[in-house]
């Protein structure tokens, strides 16, 4: 127990640590969580490469609205690569195609979305390359407020803020919130230049990090992932548009999202095991930092989840042992006088105090800045009841198939 207690002050401490120095930069560079407005009068021409299989329900949406984006549609291409779809995926996009004459459809036997990805740029005719899930849906203003941030001739990638599009239930609203805290913490992480995923949804390169360093590899099924860890090894930046908005839709059931975080969790620690060079800290410094946060981060949340479970129990069990000594005398549970319970404020109570604050204050400014209008309160307390659970029950499925190498298929 003495070693549990440990952990979790440690835990608590990182966390508490982590807090001051997410808010600490975010203070620093208040100034700077927007890219200034520029009137263009010149845009550079955008290829968008849109991957998908079985894609029926959601092709016409995301094509819809990348359709009607304010891009100059002059200098926009939209390259859809149906990858061996089963369903009327590749008619749908085709009948954009005639609609569209910035459409173009691909077709190939199914290989998995990174080759997909590699047919689109290896035909693509821009000069930045931009991705998109077949999944998703794109803010009318997202090409044009992700690119802006690659106007920086430093800057090589730059990814958009992802949002769920409407939750309906309890796991769906954590996912809200989930994500709102994440668009926060990925604006802080984007000025420590340690972002790690140039995500799916919405990320916009230059053609010349393909032709620099290859093309999408299956990289453990998050090549989003791998692609970012890739550049980061050769010191590429990446931004992040916290202004650019793209929509996606939350897992409704626990089973497809624990799948969904399983495949996340897995590609994390298998990648960041094939770039171990990235915790070098005299070479990546800041990278390197929250990448071991991060591992660390696994086996404390492991250790409180733990911890705080073995003591629901223990308080259980002691419940169980009164009532079987009272032989079921509920009369105890109720006193005959009426006190004010006092509460003890340990340092522990203090500091888990403190921690709760700092989770709940990722949500509300992260809904502040991304201009989210949705009523957060509920979603807010949801996520800090389950959240922790939810999170380190993925981790140790991850761990789980690592360790005893289940093989994962893509859903």
């Amino acid at each position: 127990m003495a070693i549990i207690e440990f952990l979790v002050y440690t835990a608590v401490f990182l966390a508490l640590y982590y807090g001051a120095f997410v808010f600490l930069t975010f203070f620093e560079n208040k100034n700077r969580i927007y890219r200034p407005s520029v009137k263009r009068r010149v845009f550079p021409f955008l290829t968008v490469i849109l991957p998908c299989f079985n894609e029926e329900e959601n092709i016409d949406a995301v094509l819809g609205s990348l359709c009607v984006s304010d891009y100059p549609k002059d200098k926009l291409e939209i390259i859809v690569v149906d990858d061996g779809s089963t369903d009327s995926t590749l008619a749908k996009a085709r009948a954009f195609q005639e609609n569209c004459p910035f459409v173009r459809v691909f077709h190939k036997e199914n290989g998995g979305k990174y080759t997909a990805l590699n047919l689109g740029i290896q035909n693509a005719r821009g000069d930045f390359i931009g991705c998109v899930d077949a999944d998703c849906f794109v803010d009318r203003f997202a090409l044009k407020n992700t690119l802006a941030y690659l106007d920086d001739p430093e800057i090589m990638a730059s990814v958009a803020t992802i949002k769920i599009m409407k939750s309906k239930n309890i796991l769906e609203g954590i996912q809200t919130a989930e994500y709102l805290g994440s668009a926060f913490l990925r604006k802080i992480a984007s000025f420590w230049d340690s972002i790690i995923v140039t995500s799916g949804p919405l990320s916009i390169f230059r053609k010349e990090v393909f032709q620099k360093i290859g093309l999408y590899r299956q990289a453990h099924l998050t090549e989003d992932l791998e692609m970012a860890f890739r550049m980061q090894f050769n010191n590429m930046r990446i931004a992040h548009a916290l202004e650019a908005f793209v929509y996606t839709k939350a897992r409704p059931t626990l089973k497809s999202l624990c799948r969904q975080r399983l495949r996340w969790q897995r590609g994390f620690l298998l990648n960041l095991r094939d770039y171990k060079e990235l915790l070098n800290f005299r070479k990546h410094g800041n990278l390197a930092l929250f990448l071991l946060y991060c591992f660390i981060g696994a086996f404390m949340s492991m250790a409180i989840v733990s911890y705080g479970l073995f003591q629901l129990a223990k308080a259980l069990w002691g419940g169980l042992g009164h009532l079987w000594l009272l032989q079921g005398d509920f009369s105890y549970l109720f006193p005959r006088e009426f006190s004010w319970p006092v509460l003890h404020f340990s340092t522990g109570l203090i500091l888990n105090i403190f921690s709760l604050a700092l989770i709940i204050s990722f949500l509300f400014v992260g809904k502040k800045l991304t201009f989210d209008k949705i009523k957060l309160k509920s979603k807010a307390i949801y996520y800090w009841l389950f959240y922790s659970y939810l999170a380190t029950f993925w981790w140790v499925l991850a761990f789980y198939s690592i360790i005893f190498k289940k093989k994962l298929v893509w859903g």
